[in-house]
Parts: structure tokens; sequence; C-alpha cells
């Protein structure tokens, strides 16, 4: 059997201590790739490396949080030094503190673009540096189609994955020419934990019954659509793919 094209890959994955971020910490691992698993709950991590371990996996965990530009940086530094280079980060890691705008809290605004925002533009900033100077790699980050299609009762949730696309394609336009590629993966709603950060009744309510009512994705669905950015060629870059369980409308 042909080896993964991710064999040898160095990668860093954001947010890997649940939901999409640990699906695709996992998926990579067992593609080949080698997993620097971030984020800030450390028994998470440890807990995903051990179930990688025994199937030959490579995966190391990494106590990070992304709203501290510093901890950010020096994690890129930690892991070129380590690997001597980073062939892609996949930025994971976000918070949906949805309510409507009359019940929603500023704080919680402000918590959701510190993490949505700031805190991916801190780990692509530092990995974006490095990868121009080995004239390769990769940024894969995480948006939503609440980027596309703002609904009531998500607009500072809705509001940041929009501020991800238009960051993410304007970076992808200063890489290019650097050989450095960026996609959006925008997925729909995604069965996680990040449903239990509903912020006021009715938002939650209304999640609750749009789930009951399709099959909704996995965090392995979302891996896949990585997993298939990544492998591509060098010469073709993917720049977002849309994502979403067949029987969602909204």
């Amino acid at each position: 059997m042909p080896p993964s094209p991710l064999t040898g890959h160095i990668t860093l994955v954001t947010g890997a201590s649940s939901g999409i971020g640990e699906g695709v910490a996992e998926a990579l691992a067992t593609h080949g790739a080698t997993v620097v698993a971030a984020a800030r709950r450390q028994d998470r991590l440890e807990q995903l490396v051990e179930r990688l371990r025994p199937n030959g996996a490579t995966a190391i965990p990494y106590a990070l949080d992304i709203t501290n530009a510093t901890n950010v940086a020096q994690c890129i530094t930690d892991v070129v030094e380590r690997y001597g280079r980073i062939d892609s980060v996949v930025n994971c890691a976000g918070i949906m503190l949805s309510a409507r705008t009359a019940q929603a809290t500023v704080a919680d605004w402000q918590r959701m673009f510190d993490t949505n925002v700031l805190g991916l533009m801190a780990v692509s900033h530092a990995a974006f540096a490095v990868m121009r100077k080995q004239r390769s790699g990769h940024i894969v980050n995480i948006s939503s189609v609440s980027a596309r299609l703002a609904n009531p009762g998500s607009p500072g949730y809705a509001a940041t994955k929009s501020a991800v696309n238009t960051f993410s394609e304007s970076l992808r336009k200063e890489g290019a020419p650097e050989n450095v590629r960026v996609t959006v993966i925008s997925p729909g709603i995604v069965k996680t934990e990040i449903f239990d950060h509903l912020a006021d009744a009715a938002t939650r309510e209304r999640f609750k019954r749009m789930l009951e009512g399709m099959t909704p994705l996995t965090p392995a669905d979302v891996a896949a659509a990585v997993i298939f950015a990544l492998t591509q060629p060098a010469h073709v870059s993917i720049s977002e793919i849309v994502l979403r369980p067949t029987e969602e409308i909204e």
C-alpha cells in the first residue's frame, strides 16, 4: 500500500481538544501527518494523544491560548525548532455564543472576536512568516455557512465568520506569490459541544429543532474536507469548501 500524501507532514491544529479540531487532528494523524494538537485544555489533549498512539499515529499535545499573541508566536517557534518546518496550520479553535441582539452582551461579542477572528489571525500571522521563508505552506481556516447567510439569533457569531472569510481571501492573495496556499472550510451544522454554549433559550431551542430535523455533519466530515484541500498537488489551491447536511436549508 503506498504511503499517504500526508506522511511526514508537519501540522498545527488549534482547538484540538474537542469538536471539529479534535476530529481534524485525529484524521490528519491517522493519515500519517505529525500533528501538534493545540488547545487550552491540556487534559483533553493528553487523552487525544493517548487514543491515537496505539495506532502508530504521531501527535503531541501543546497547551495554547490563541488569544495570547505571545504564546501563539512561541508555539510556532517551538514547532519549527522541533521539526525544522511547518507544512500547515488548521485553525479550528472557535466559540459560538449566539443570541439575538437584544439578549446578547457586548462581552460575549468581544470574546468571540478575540478567539474566532483575532486568535485565528495571530496564528496565521506567525505561521505565514515561516511559510514565506520556506516558500511553501498551507493555512486552513474553519469558517461557517453563517458567514454567507446570517440568521436571527447569531449576528455576532456570523460577523466573526464573515471576518474570517475576508481575512483568508486577502491572505490567499498575499501568499500566492510565495507558494503559500490558504483554504476556507465553511461547514453547516456540525454535531459538537459548541451548542452547549448558546447564550439564550430561544436560540438554543432554534438549533435544537434544526438538529432534530436532520442528520448533522460530524467532525470527521469536516476533517475529510481538510484532508482533501491539503492533499492537492502544489499547483492546485482550493480556496473554499462549503459543506452542509443534505437536509439543511437555512
